[in-house]
C-alpha cells in the first residue's frame, strides 16, 4: 500500500460539497426512514456530496454512482473498513475477518469465497428448495389462508439455510435469526463497541461446540494437519469444517477467528435476504398487475429480484473512515472522518439506469446488475451468490405454488435506519 498522507480529488464544480443551507438531509428523519427511496434520490440529485450533522452523528455522505464505484470501493487505500461499518466512531476493533482493508482482506475472502462458488450454489440448490417447499406446503395447510409474510416465510427460508450452511440443527433458526438482529442493532444503535459482550457470551459456545466436534472428528481420523480434501469427507460440507481446513497469511485460524467467521455468516446471511424477500414480494403485490405478469413471465423472475436489490436495497448506506485527511468536492475532510456511501441513491442515478424512480420488471440483466446492493471490487458481497439462489428459488416456488397471493393491509417497515425492509407484510392466499 502506498502511504497515506493527504489526499486530493478534483471534481467538477456542481458535484461540491453542499450545506444544509443548499438542501436539507436528515437520515433520521421519520419520513426519509419511513419511505426511503424518495428521499435518497432526491439527495442524489441535488446533493450527491452532503455533510450531514446530527444531534447522535456527524458524517459525509456521498451519492455519486461512479464516485462510490470507482473511488471508494476499488480497494482505494484513504478509505478504511476497520472501524467499522457503521456512524459511531469507535476505536479500530477489527484485524481479523470482514471488517478489515486488503491486503489481509483478500486473502481471507478468498478463503471463504470456497463455499461460494458455482459448484457450492449447485450443493445448496436441493436444500434450498426443500426449505422453500416445506415452507410454502405449511401456507398451503394453514386454515386461515393469511398471515404477516415476514415471519411465515421471508424470515425462515434464510434462516434456515443459514443453519445448514453452518451445520447446524435447522431447528434452531429462530434463535439465530434473533442473535443475528441482536448483533446488528448493537453494532448500529449502540455507542458502547463492548455491549455485544453480553449476547457474546450466549452465543459463543453454541458455535465452540460445533467447532469442537469438527475437530474431534479430525481427531478420531488420526489427522493433525487438515486440507481441502478433508472437507466434505472426514468433516461435513459446511462453513465451519471450511475454516477448519482453510489457511490465511500461512497459518490457521485460531478460535476466536472460526468464531467471528461464524458470526459473520451468522449476521450477514439473513437480515439482507429476508428484506430482500419482503421487498420484491411487496413491490409485486401493490401493484397487482405486476403479480399477474410475473405469473404470466415467469422467466422474469432474475430481472424482478435484481431489480428490487437496485430500487429497495436491503442495507441502503454502508460507512468508510478516513486514514488521513482528504480533500473532497473543495470540502477539508480530516482525519477519521466518517463517509456513508448511499446504495440507495446511487441505485437511482439516471446515467446508469433509465427512469431509475420506476420499478421496471424486465429492465435488462446486464443493466440492472451494475446495482451497487452487493457493494463491488474488494468488498463485493461474500454472501452475493446464495442470496440470490435464495430469492430466486423462493420467488418461483411462490408464483407456481401461491398464484392467488395478495396483499391485505399496509407493510411496516424493520426498525432500522441502515437497513431496509419489511417487517410487517400481511397478505392472505387461496
Amino acid at each position: 500500500m502506498t502511504e497515506i498522507t493527504r489526499a486530493k480529488t478534483q471534481e467538477p464544480k456542481e458535484r461540491r460539497l453542499k450545506t444544509a443551507v443548499d438542501h436539507v438531509f436528515d437520515p433520521l428523519d421519520p419520513e426519509t426512514i419511513r419511505n426511503p427511496g424518495p428521499a435518497y434520490s432526491a439527495l442524489a440529485a441535488q446533493c450527491p456530496f452532503y455533510h450531514y450533522k446530527g444531534e447522535e452523528y456527524q458524517f459525509y455522505i456521498t451519492s455519486d454512482y461512479k464516485e462510490i464505484r470507482d473511488k471508494i470501493l476499488s480497494d482505494n487505500p484513504i478509505w478504511s473498513f476497520k472501524w467499522g461499518d457503521a456512524p459511531m466512531d469507535w476505536e479500530a476493533f477489527s484485524d481479523f475477518g470482514i471488517l478489515t482493508d486488503p491486503p489481509f482482506h483478500l486473502e481471507y475472502i478468498a478463503a471463504l469465497r470456497r463455499g461460494m462458488t458455482p459448484a457450492r450454489m449447485r450443493y445448496y440448490l436441493p436444500e434450498v428448495e426443500t426449505i422453500a417447499e416445506d415452507l410454502v406446503s405449511g401456507l398451503e395447510s394453514r386454515a386461515d389462508k393469511q398471515g404477516n409474510f415476514h415471519d411465515l416465510f421471508c424470515l425462515p427460508l434464510p434462516a434456515r439455510t443459514m443453519c445448514f450452511m453452518l451445520g447446524a440443527d435447522q431447528a434452531l433458526h429462530a434463535d439465530y435469526k434473533r442473535w443475528a438482529d441482536e448483533l446488528q442493532s448493537l453494532l448500529f444503535n449502540d455507542r458502547n463497541p463492548n455491549a455485544e459482550q453480553t449476547l457474546i457470551a450466549e452465543i459463543q459456545p453454541h458455535f465452540m461446540g460445533l467447532i469442537e466436534a469438527r475437530r474431534q472428528l479430525l481427531r478420531d481420523a488420526g489427522i493433525d494437519e487438515p486440507t481441502h480434501e478433508h472437507w466434505g469427507t472426514v468433516l461435513p460440507f459446511d462453513y465451519i469444517s471450511l475454516g477448519l481446513v482453510s489457511r490465511v497469511e500461512g497459518r490457521r485460524f485460531n478460535d476466536m477467528e472460526l468464531f467471528q467467521i461464524c458470526t459473520a455468516l451468522l449476521t450477514g446471511g439473513q437480515e439482507t435476504t429476508t428484506s430482500l424477500l419482503t421487498n420484491v414480494v411487496w413491490r409485486l403485490l401493490e401493484a397487482p398487475e405486476r403479480w399477474e405478469r410475473l405469473k404470466a413471465e415467469p422467466h422474469l423472475v432474475e430481472n424482478v429480484i435484481e431489480e428490487s436489490l437496485r430500487f429497495d436495497p436491503p442495507i441502503n448506506s454502508h460507512f468508510r473512515t478516513s486514514l488521513c485527511p482528504v480533500q473532497m468536492h473543495g470540502a477539508e475532510l480530516p482525519e477519521r472522518s466518517k463517509l456513508m456511501f448511499s446504495m440507495m441513491g446511487a441505485n437511482r442515478d439516471p446515467d446508469i439506469f433509465p427512469d431509475p424512480d420506476s420499478f421496471i420488471m424486465d429492465r435488462p440483466l446486464n443493466q440492472v446488475k451494475r446495482h451497487l446492493s452487493f457493494g463491488y471490487g474488494v468488498h463485493f458481497c461474500l454472501g452475493a451468490p446464495i442470496a440470490r439462489l435464495e430469492a430466486q428459488v423462493g420467488l418461483r416456488k411462490l408464483v407456481e405454488r401461491l398464484p392467488d397471493l395478495r396483499l391485505t393491509g399496509s407493510p411496516e417497515r424493520i426498525d432500522s435506519w441502515i437497513y431496509w425492509g419489511q417487517r410487517q407484510l400481511p397478505v392472505a392466499w387461496d
